[in-house]
């Protein structure tokens, strides 16, 4: 039976000995991917290729049943695209080191739509939290692509957001049909709805170290610009903006309070040049500089709540920090059952949330 050279493709993208630069040299010795299937092992050693890469290449275990697997991917709801398809990411497709291939679930990210990429700390603070939460929420709405790793911390709270009201695409470090981590699994079936999820790793792949710094590059790939809420002077965030650097994609950094941990690593970046945002406006004005003036976006919408003259002022002296309840006393000027009774208001219509006891904060308005 003949298959089709996407299938062959397929079976290469199993073959993880043969990593990104033998497959360069295997196809500019064959061709095509049919051609390296049906090679022989002493054509394959002239490709310039390691032994052991030509030992898997050759070998049964990524060559049995390979062909009726692809097969199953669709009844997976797993989808299979390469580079040279119409459909693949333009955005990646111009990549010097590009994926050659990826999997996905729901959909692929438009090439004719603004993306912006939010990254930051897993163990974020909860004015990264909101912040993150904030920018999505607000890009998202005037119909930003947003793109992220759905990890925890800064980048699962901003694909939440964004899905309340856009589109959000998630990079993975693991096969599609894989929840990594396996806590944000009601995210990752929301993306997999109402935006997607990609990998360049063939299902089944384990979330292993060094799959991360790969993908980063994946991430700030599919995005025009990169946005760092909070991150420490030495993380795997910052290997995200390196990427971003070489592709010429604009950077924006959140800045920090001098002193914490979690601001040294964007407090340094804008040191470096990065540009500095303190809101949505700044993102998408930079943005938008890439873009014809006919680009279809909504505005920016700061606020859907709807809030009584009392709630209005308890929430002007709220944050996205947390504040306790007898901070605020002293600035709204109420007794405090009718503060307690304002804040329940607030929190009920989603306009607050109270992360600790007696602790409340902004919650983002998406």
């Amino acid at each position: 039976m003949e298959h089709s050279e996407k299938q062959y493709w397929y079976w290469l993208s199993k073959v993880e000995e043969a990593g990104g630069a033998a497959r360069r040299k295997l196809f500019a010795a064959f061709g095509s991917a049919r051609e390296i299937f049906f090679a022989k092992e002493t054509a394959l050693l002239r490709a310039g290729i390691t032994e052991k890469a030509v030992r898997a290449l050759l070998s049964e275990q990524y060559r049995r049943g390979v062909f009726e697997e692809f097969h199953k991917l669709r009844e997976r709801d797993i989808y299979f695209i390469t580079k040279d398809e119409q459909a693949f990411p333009g955005r990646l497709r111009e990549l010097e080191d590009g994926p050659d291939y990826l999997f996905y679930r729901g959909e692929l990210p438009e090439d004719d739509v603004p993306s912006v990429a939010i990254i930051g700390a897993r163990e974020c603070s909860s004015y990264g939290r909101g912040v993150a939460r904030l920018f999505a929420g607000e890009l998202a709405g005037a119909g930003i692509q947003i793109i992220s790793g759905m990890a925890r911390g800064v980048d699962g709270q901003a694909q939440a957001a964004a899905l309340s009201c856009g589109k959000s695409y998630a990079v993975l470090g693991c096969g599609v049909d894989i929840c990594y981590p396996a806590e944000n699994f009601s995210l990752y079936e929301e993306l997999s709805a109402k935006g997607g999820i990609l990998s360049e790793y063939p299902p089944g792949t384990a979330a292993l170290p060094f799959h991360f710094p790969m993908r980063n590059r994946i991430i700030s790939g599919l995005a025009d610009g990169l946005v760092v809420v909070e991150a420490r002077k030495k993380s795997g965030t910052l290997i995200t903006v390196d990427y971003a650097l070489e592709q010429g994609k604009d950077v924006f950094a959140v800045p920090g309070r001098i002193g914490e941990a979690l601001s040294e690593g964007c407090n340094e970046l804008l040191r470096q040049g990065a540009s500095l945002v303190t809101g949505s406006a700044d993102i998408l004005e930079e943005l938008m500089k890439h873009y014809p003036a006919g680009t279809n976006l909504k505005k920016l919408e700061k606020n859907k709540f709807l809030l009584e003259d009392a709630e209005k002022i308890v929430y002007a002296y709220l944050r996205l920090e947390p504040r306790h309840i007898e901070e605020l006393l002293p600035d709204v000027g109420c007794p405090l059952p009718e503060l307690m009774k304002i804040l329940f208001s607030l929190e009920a219509k989603g306009a607050v949330y109270s992360p600790a006891g007696n602790y409340y904060a902004r919650a983002v308005p998406v």
